[in-house]
């Protein structure tokens, strides 16, 4: 038993040796942090219903309390153009992909989406957001040009009808 007591002394001693002696930084090479950058970003969401976005779970409700056109406790697919302007026909830049959840029983959502751009100046890029279906949806991450990126996307519905939806994007990003 006295061995065991020693031995375990010893291996916490020795651990703690390596903890204080081994570094995960450099001393002779200095730390330059890369400069902040901010950037404005302005483009169109274009949505379709039953194409671009899809229920792909809903809960077994018989309640008929819920007269709203989108039902409580939904998950919905999403899988939208991003263009550069408001007509069906501009440039094709990028996509928005993720989710949402209708969680609230006013049919508000909460939504996980990625930005992703594929052609220009942020070709490979994407921006994260995860936020309520607000007009301001919180920018979380990003990846490529817009790693680290934190700000804010504000959005405005152009046009919204039965089958489809286009939005504006205004975007302030803060990256590195």
């Amino acid at each position: 038993m006295r061995g065991t007591w020693m031995l375990s002394w010893i291996l916490i001693i020795c651990l703690s040796q390596v903890a204080v002696q081994s570094q995960y930084y450099s001393e002779t090479l200095p730390y330059h942090p890369r400069p902040v950058k901010v950037t404005n970003l302005n483009f169109f969401m274009h949505r379709t219903t039953g194409v671009t976005i899809v229920v792909v779970a809903q809960a077994n409700s018989t309640s008929n309390d819920n007269n709203s056109s989108v039902p409580f406790a939904s998950l919905f697919a999403i899988n939208d153009p991003l263009r550069t302007g408001p007509e069906p026909d501009s440039e094709l830049i990028g996509n928005i992909q993720g989710i949402a959840s209708v969680a609230g029983m006013n049919a508000s959502s909460t939504e996980y989406l990625d930005f992703g751009f594929n052609t220009g100046k942020f070709n490979g890029s994407s921006l994260s957001v995860f936020s309520r279906g607000e007009p301001d949806l919180a920018v979380v991450g990003g990846r490529g040009q817009f790693m680290m990126a934190t700000g804010v996307a504000q959005f405005n519905p152009i046009l919204v009808n039965a089958t489809n939806t286009i939005a504006e994007f205004n975007v302030t990003v803060i990256h590195y």
